[in-house]
C-alpha cells in the first residue's frame, strides 16, 4: 500500500490526525492578532473551535436597551476530553473583545435530552436572562451536582449565586419589575438520590409507557420519573434571597411569564405574533388559503395599527405571502420596530428554499422592501437601533456575532471567536442547486480540495442532511468536510428535500407521507433521486469519478444510507453514524409512549411487528443479501442495540461490515475524544475504499489488517 500523508498542521511531523499543539492553547482566551503561516485544516481545528450558540443556532440574548448581547462560549479539548464554557457580554455598537462575566460550570448541564427522556448528546445553549434594568444577566449554572441561578453584572465585576434550592432549577423568568425571579424545579436532589440508590440495590419496575433503554445500568426516562417527581414553582426575592413555593394565586404569573405575550383576539389563526413597543399594536402571520392549513402553509403578514386595534391590516405585496421562516433567522420570528414602523419577516426562497430573504413592511404606507438575501447561516437575530444583531456562520468560516444594517444590508463583525482560522487554507465552496428526476429541487454546498486541479476527476463523498452544517461534519458533526476535501475528495453537503407541498396541506406526518408517496413509502426515495442526479451532473462537468462515490449519514441520514444501498449501486462504500433502524429495534432500545405515538403517526405499526419502525424497503437486515458495499457503523452505546440485528444479518450473509461502539454517548457524540476518533476513522475508511490509501501509523496496523481481509474476502477482483 502507498503511504498516505494527510495535510496536517505545521509541527504535526507526520502524525496523521494527531492532537496538535492547538489542544494545549488556552481554551477561551482570544488573541487580538494572529501571526501564523497559512496551513491546511486539521480535525483539531474543527473540533476545538471556540463555539457560540448551539447546533440550532440559538443562544444570543440582547439587553433591554439593545446596547449589549450575552452568549455562552465553549471550547472542546481533545487531549483532556473535556469542555471549557463561560458567559460573555459584548457591545452591539462596535467591534470589540467581549467581557467574560461568569464561568459556565459543569458543561454536562447543556446536554440535550429529548422530551421522552432519550439522550441526544448535542450541545444546547441556555439563553442568558437579562434583568429588566439591563444591569446584568442571570443564568443557570451547575456546580457540585447542583443547578442553581447565578447572576453577573454586564462588566463582569460581580458574580454571585442567587438561588439555593434543594432541587435543581429547570427554568426561570424575571418578574416585570426585576424584584423577583420565578423558577421551576422538580423533586429534591436528596429524594432523587434515595430512589437511585434503591434502584441499584433492588432494581426498579420497568415502565413500558415512559422508559427507554437500561444500557450500562443507566435507565433513560423523563427526569425524576422514578421518584414520582412533580414540577414545582418557586419565587425568589432578589434582594433578600428568600425563596418560597408559589401559592395558587401566584402560579398564573409564572405561566404568563413562561408563555409570553398572548395572541390578540383579532387574530385567531395567527401562527406567530410580534407586539409593537408598549403593546399598542401587533403584527402576526396566518394561513389564508382554506385548503392549505397544514404544518407549513403559505403565510401572510398582518398587523393592527395602533389606535385601530379592531381593524387588521393585510400586507398587500406578493412578498408578504409565502413560506416564511419563523424559528431560526429572527429570534422571535417577527419583529415590529417602533422607530421605522416596519415589520421585519423572513421568506424562504431559491431552489429547494436554499436562501432566506429579510423584508421590511412599512405598515402605515403598506410598502415592502427586500433588505437582503443570503444562503449563509444567519440565526437568532434581535433588532435594535436600526440593526439586527445575529449569529453568522458560513461554509468557510466559523460562527461570529454580526450587526446587519437594516438600511443598506451592510454586515459588520462585532466579535470573531476564532481569529486563528483566518490562517487556515480551505478549498473553494459553491452553492449547488439542482432538480432531481422526480421534479423536486434541492441544494447543497460543493466543496473542492484546496489544491484542486481543473480536469482531474476526484472521489465524491455525500455528507448530510442539512447544508447549513457544511463548515464541519454535517448533521451531528462526524464527517469533517474540509479535512476530507484536503485529503483529495470533492464533498457535497446536501440538504434533505423537504415535502413542503404536502406540509402545506397536512400536519400529521402519516398524512404528509401518504400525500407525497402513497401508503407504502417513507420519505427516503427523494434523497436517492437527488444523489443520482447530482452524480450525473458532476460527472458531466468532469469534476468527479462516478465509480468512486461514498454516502454517509446520521439520524435521518441513516435511512438515506439504508435505502440507497438497497435500491442502487451508485456507491462504493458507506458510513452510518447512528443506529440503522429495523424490525425490532424499538423493543431493543426501549419504547416510550411518546415514541409509540410517533410511530403510529407515521404508519410504522406496533412493536414487535413485521415492519417495525420503518417499512421493509428501508431495513438492511431484511435486505442483507442485496448489500455488497462495505459499511462502517459508528454508534453510541445507548443505540448500538438498534443495530445488532442489522450487523448480525449482514455478517450472516458474509457482507463487509464493521461496527464501532462508543461508551457514554447519545444520539450525537458528546465527548471530544470520541468526536476526534470518529473523524479519524471516517477519513481512514473513505481513503481506504475510495483512494486505496492507508495511514502508515503503527497504531493503525490492526485496523488496516482487518480492512484488507474484508476487501480480499468480499471483493476478490
Amino acid at each position: 500500500m502507498r503511504y498516505l500523508k494527510l495535510l496536517a498542521a505545521v509541527g504535526a511531523a507526520g502524525a496523521v490526525l494527531s492532537c496538535d499543539a492547538q489542544s494545549q492553547r488556552a481554551g477561551l482566551e482570544i488573541q487580538d492578532a494572529i501571526d501564523e503561516s497559512p496551513r491546511y485544516v486539521t480535525p483539531t481545528d474543527l473540533i476545538e473551535l471556540r463555539e457560540i450558540g448551539d447546533m440550532r443556532g440559538g443562544g444570543l440574548s440582547m439587553s433591554p436597551d439593545g446596547s449589549h448581547v450575552a452568549f455562552m462560549m465553549r471550547r472542546a479539548n481533545v487531549a483532556a476530553n473535556d469542555y471549557q464554557a463561560a458567559w460573555f457580554v459584548t457591545s452591539t455598537d462596535r467591534a470589540n473583545v467581549p467581557v467574560r462575566v461568569g464561568d459556565g460550570g459543569d458543561p454536562t448541564l447543556f446536554k440535550y435530552f429529548q422530551p421522552g427522556g432519550r439522550p441526544n448528546g448535542a450541545w444546547i445553549s441556555d439563553y442568558a436572562k437579562w434583568s429588566p434594568d439591563g444591569r446584568g444577566i442571570a443564568y443557570r449554572k451547575r456546580v457540585g451536582d447542583e443547578t442553581q441561578i447565578w447572576w453577573s453584572t454586564l462588566d463582569g465585576r460581580e458574580t454571585k449565586q442567587l438561588s439555593h434550592n434543594a432541587a435543581d432549577v429547570e427554568a426561570f423568568y424575571w418578574s416585570d419589575d426585576g424584584s423577583r425571579i420565578y423558577f421551576e424545579t422538580d423533586v429534591d436532589r436528596a429524594a432523587l438520590e434515595r430512589v437511585n440508590e434503591s434502584r441499584f440495590r433492588n432494581g426498579h419496575i420497568y415502565n413500558y409507557d415512559k422508559e427507554w433503554s437500561t444500557i450500562d445500568g443507566r435507565p433513560y426516562y423523563p427526569r425524576y420519573h422514578l421518584a414520582d417527581g412533580t414540577s414545582r414553582v418557586w419565587i425568589l426575592d432578589v434582594a433578600s434571597r428568600d425563596e418560597h413555593l408559589a401559592t395558587d394565586d401566584e402560579q398564573p404569573e409564572y405561566e404568563r411569564l413562561r408563555l409570553g405575550a398572548s395572541m390578540p383576539e383579532i387574530a385567531p389563526k395567527a401562527r406567530k405574533i410580534a407586539w409593537i413597543e408598549g403593546k399598542h399594536g401587533a403584527a402576526w402571520v396566518q394561513p389564508d388559503d382554506p385548503d392549505k392549513q397544514g404544518m407549513n402553509p403559505p403565510l401572510t403578514v398582518y398587523a393592527t395599527i395602533p389606535g385601530e386595534a379592531e381593524k387588521p391590516t393585510r400586507c398587500s405585496a406578493d412578498a408578504c405571502t409565502g413560506l416564511l421562516e419563523l424559528s431560526k433567522f429572527l429570534r422571535h420570528g417577527l419583529h415590529w420596530d417602533s422607530v421605522s414602523d416596519e415589520v421585519y419577516f423572513v421568506r424562504k426562497e431559491g431552489m429547494g428554499y436554499s436562501k432566506h430573504s429579510l423584508y421590511g413592511w412599512n405598515v402605515g404606507e403598506d410598502r415592502v422592501r427586500k433588505i437582503f438575501t443570503t444562503h449563509e447561516w444567519i440565526s437568532d437575530c434581535s433588532i435594535a437601533h436600526g440593526r439586527a444583531i445575529c449569529f453568522r456562520e458560513t461554509p468557510t468560516y466559523p460562527r461570529t456575532v454580526v450587526a446587519i444594517d437594516l438600511r443598506d444590508a451592510e454586515i459588520q463583525t462585532l466579535f470573531d471567536p476564532n481569529p486563528e482560522f483566518r490562517n487556515v487554507v480551505l478549498g473553494d465552496v459553491e452553492l449547488f442547486e439542482w432538480e432531481n428526476d422526480l421534479g423536486y429541487g434541492t441544494f447543497g454546498f460543493l466543496v473542492k480540495p484546496p489544491d484542486y486541479v481543473p480536469g482531474r476527476r476526484y472521489p465524491l463523498a455525500f455528507v448530510g442532511y442539512r447544508a447549513q452544517h457544511a463548515l464541519r461534519g454535517g448533521v451531528g458533526d462526524e464527517y469533517p468536510v474540509h479535512v476530507l476535501a484536503a485529503n483529495g475528495f470533492v464533498v457535497l453537503v446536501y440538504d434533505k428535500p423537504t415535502p413542503y407541498d404536502a406540509q402545506q396541506v397536512h400536519s400529521n406526518p402519516l398524512d404528509i407521507g401518504r400525500a407525497r408517496w402513497g401508503p407504502d413509502l417513507f420519505d427516503v426515495r427523494m434523497p436517492l433521486a437527488s444523489f443520482k442526479t447530482a452524480i450525473q451532473m458532476l460527472d458531466e462537468e468532469g469534476l468527479i469519478d462516478p465509480d468512486r462515490v461514498a454516502l454517509t449519514g446520521l439520524s435521518a441520514g441513516v435511512s438515506h444510507v439504508n435505502y440507497s444501498l438497497i435500491h442502487s449501486d451508485l456507491f462504493v462504500t458507506a458510513i452510518a453514524s447512528s443506529a440503522n433502524l429495523g424490525p425490532n429495534n424499538g423493543v431493543l432500545a426501549g419504547v416510550s409512549a411518546e415514541f409509540r405515538k410517533y410511530r403510529r403517526a407515521i404508519g410504522a405499526g406496533r412493536y414487535p411487528g413485521p415492519h417495525g419502525f420503518l417499512p421493509p424497503h428501508v431495513s438492511l437486515q431484511l435486505n442483507a443479501e442485496r448489500i455488497d458495499e462495505p459499511l462502517l457503523v459508528n454508534v453510541s452505546d445507548t443505540e448500538h442495540t438498534w443495530a445488532l440485528e442489522e450487523i448480525a444479518a449482514l455478517s450472516r450473509h458474509g457482507k463487509p461490515v464493521e461496527m464501532v461502539v462508543y461508551p457514554d454517548e447519545g444520539h450525537v457524540k458528546w465527548h471530544p475524544a470520541h468526536r476526534f476518533s470518529v473523524y479519524e476513522r471516517n477519513i481512514d475508511w473513505l481513503n481506504f475504499w475510495l483512494q486505496d490509501l492507508e495511514d502508515s501509523s503503527p497504531a493503525k496496523a490492526d485496523q488496516y489488517a482487518r480492512w484488507r481481509r474484508m476487501r480480499e474476502q468480499h471483493m476478490p477482483n
